[in-house]
């Protein structure tokens, strides 16, 4: 019986997932923009989310302001305030925002932080300070 009980807990240790193993990296952070999967998007945009939901940063062209009304690692973005700044070119700023409001997952791998929603992927680099 003492073998068996001593054996237990290497064999409940064996049944964790790799969802448990995964990087535990804080997702609220800045991040500059890798890629949006399938969309040419000029500058480098940044991002900031904060722990408290809120979220910030620069599109192409136009900053931009809102809330995560989701609990991290999911994500809600909504609509989020944006600046009207006369932009000389679009350079995917219509395509960035609405990546942006499509994303319903967060996660980070490595040094980057990974967007997902239906039919969308962005890729952003953490940026220290």
């Amino acid at each position: 019986m003492r073998i068996i009980l001593l054996a237990l807990p290497l064999v409940l240790a064996a049944c964790v997932t790799e969802a448990e193993t995964g990087d535990d990296t804080p997702i609220p952070g800045d991040y500059e923009l890798i890629a949006v999967e399938g969309v040419a998007v000029s500058g480098t945009p940044t991002l900031r989310i904060a722990a408290d939901g809120a979220v910030s940063g620069q599109g192409p062209c136009n900053l931009f302001t809102g809330r995560n009304n989701a609990t991290l690692p999911a994500l809600d973005l909504g609509a989020l305030a944006t600046t009207r700044r006369a932009c000389l070119q679009e350079g995917g700023e219509h395509a960035f925002f609405q990546a942006l409001g499509a994303v319903r997952e967060a996660r980070r791998e490595g040094g980057e932080l990974l967007m997902t929603g239906p039919d969308v992927t962005i890729r952003w680099r953490a940026v220290t300070q």
